[in-house]
């Protein structure tokens, strides 16, 4: 037997081999496969073909300072898949381009990250692809040069979900190497003769738990398969596709649904509603949206979902062509449900994931335990300068200090802003309108750099403490000299988020945002400084409540 790569997929219970093509491909179309038998295997099939053939985009470019070009160049790909049967389930072994041809949904997705987490020890990893999915989400890549522990990879147990991994098995008969998504690479010695063998051995190791052992983190968020449950999430996507529409605020936002090469440059285009080609050169929830109003489209969530694409082209191409579907930028958090029937649940790639419900009681916990004070409280103002203003203007037990950079010796701390407001009860205050001016888990970031300056450098708190003493006041009296020991516990990291009410009038964070906030309260907790948080309440969006997760389930 020879050594080979293999790319594996595996049907989805209840799709039949003929649906699992993409409309273009599909059976009885014109660009429809051949179909084989494969010899040996009872009910296995064979599809092959060319699945595309263009002239290359940098002819033209060429032809321009040559005048002329061979006739003939095509740059084009070639496909095949063999579907082998394994007990009840359809294994797809895929070749060359073929899986343009494919239509995702009718196979596992996490396929090839199951069979991965469930084959490699947790210190045989060489790379692992992480996402955190926030109001920004962030996407890594970090790949070893040998097999390491899973520790090494700088995994954020809290907040990572993984995308990708690799590694090398325990079992070296099993394979040498295998990495997955919702596909499967595996290298293994394989022939046509024990290939529905090998089928059978990777099936199996989909089929384990052995992940939960190692790997216990990746259950925070899980797969949801209900296609009731997706139904109604997907509604509430729609409505605040619909609320972005009316031109109000929400956390909806797009990312890349995989890691991109952003060297590369491209141009986009958002497709399949009416649009007629309007070029942008990055995701954006505001140009999608935009392009909906322009083209006045009045679907449902199922046309949004089947037909919306987006389609890229490189500097180096001449033709557009589909790289995702919109459905798959998006990165949503709702609920579902109310009370202890509660359930969140975050979209991410196009997947919807349900938070894990003793992950959810952990982080609601540690949230619970922060101390809430009110500061501020409840206002008029619909954003965050809004606010600062009035308060400026009304408080003198709060000192101004939004937009004032110190700029200590070194680079580590330049343009520190120290915090928006300092009370006389010795109290950072950072605010933020968590509705509406950016992420909130920049403000923890900036609570937590602010803190540790404070704390370790002295020349910060030299300069800041002449700051505040030229603003008047006399707060400079609250602060130590640069020389003076800081007393840690007699000041206060206090966190300041506007939000509107929930349908029930109650005020919440995200969860994804509670879950950024544990991390940055540990950081600012090793420096010794408590902590607080205010959730501001600020006016409600054309008077009525904002129904994002408080009013649940309707």
């Amino acid at each position: 037997m020879a050594m080979r790569t293999l790319n594996v997929r595996l049907l989805r219970r209840g799709r039949a081999i003929e649906n699992a093509f993409g409309e273009t491909f599909a059976l009885g179309t014109p660009r429809a496969l051949q179909q084989r038998s494969w010899a040996g295997i009872d009910g296995a099939q064979v599809f092959v073909g060319q699945i595309y053939s263009n002239p290359p985009g940098w002819r033209t470019f060429i032809a321009e300072g040559v005048g002329e070009v061979p006739e003939g160049m095509f740059t084009g790909g070639a496909g095949a898949v063999i579907f082998i049967p394994v007990g009840a389930r359809v294994a797809a072994i895929c070749f060359g381009h073929v899986h343009i041809a494919l239509d995702d949904d009718a196979f596992e997705r996490q396929f090839g990250l199951r069979v991965t987490l469930n084959t490699v020890p947790r210190g045989s990893l060489r790379t692992l692809d992480l996402a955190t999915p926030d109001a920004v989400t962030f996407q890594k890549r970090v790949q070893a040069s040998k097999d390491s522990d899973l520790q090494a990879f700088g995994v954020d147990m809290l907040r990572d979900l993984a995308r990708v991994a690799g590694g090398t098995p325990s079992d070296a008969e099993f394979a040498r190497f295998v990495a997955g998504k919702d596909s499967l690479s595996i290298t293994c010695e394989v022939d046509s003769a024990t290939l529905q063998a090998k089928c059978i051995e990777i099936v199996t190791a989909f089929n384990q738990k052995t992940y939960q052992k190692e790997f216990a983190w990746v259950d925070n968020m899980r797969v949801v398969v209900e296609k009731d449950v997706i139904e109604h999430l997907d509604q509430k996507l729609f409505e605040t596709i619909e609320e972005l529409r009316k031109g109000n605020a929400t956390d909806l936002h797009m990312a890349p649904p995989e890691i991109v090469n952003y060297t590369e440059g491209s141009q986009l285009h958002y497709n399949g509603f009416g649009s007629h080609g309007k070029n942008f050169h990055s995701l954006s929830i505001e140009d999608y949206v935009s392009e909906l109003e322009r083209c006045e489209f009045d679907g449902t969530v199922a046309d949004l979902k089947e037909k919306h694409r987006i389609k890229a082209k490189g500097e180096s191409e001449e033709d557009f062509s589909e790289k995702w579907r919109v459905y798959d930028c998006f990165v949503f958090e709702t609920s579902l449900g109310t009370g202890t029937t509660k359930q969140q649940y975050v979209l991410f790639a196009g997947n919807w994931y349900r938070v894990e419900q003793k992950f959810k009681a952990r982080v609601d916990a540690f949230f619970d335990a922060i101390p809430k004070v009110t500061i501020i409280g409840k206002t008029e103002c619909v954003n965050e300068q809004e606010l600062i203003d009035d308060i400026e203007a009304n408080r003198t037990d709060l000192l101004k200090l939004d937009k004032t950079k110190i700029n200590p010796a070194g680079v580590r701390y330049a343009n520190l802003e120290p915090c928006d407001f300092f009370s006389d009860k010795k109290q950072f205050i950072h605010l933020k309108d968590g509705h509406s001016s950016g992420p909130i888990s920049h403000l923890w970031s900036q609570g937590v750099v602010s803190a540790e300056a404070f704390v370790s450098d002295a020349d910060f708190r030299k300069k800041f403490r002449a700051k505040v003493k030229s603003l008047g006041g006399g707060f400079e009296s609250l602060l130590p000299k640069s020389t003076d020991r800081v007393v840690r516990e007699d000041y206060q990291v206090v966190y300041g988020i506007m939000r509107k009410p929930y349908a029930d009038g109650s005020i919440d964070l995200p969860f994804f945002s509670k879950v950024s906030l544990q991390a940055a309260a540990e950081r600012i907790g090793q420096y010794g400084i408590p902590i607080a948080i205010e959730l501001i309440e600020k006016p409600a969006s054309d008077g009525a409540a904002d129904d994002e997760e408080g009013g649940g389930e309707e």
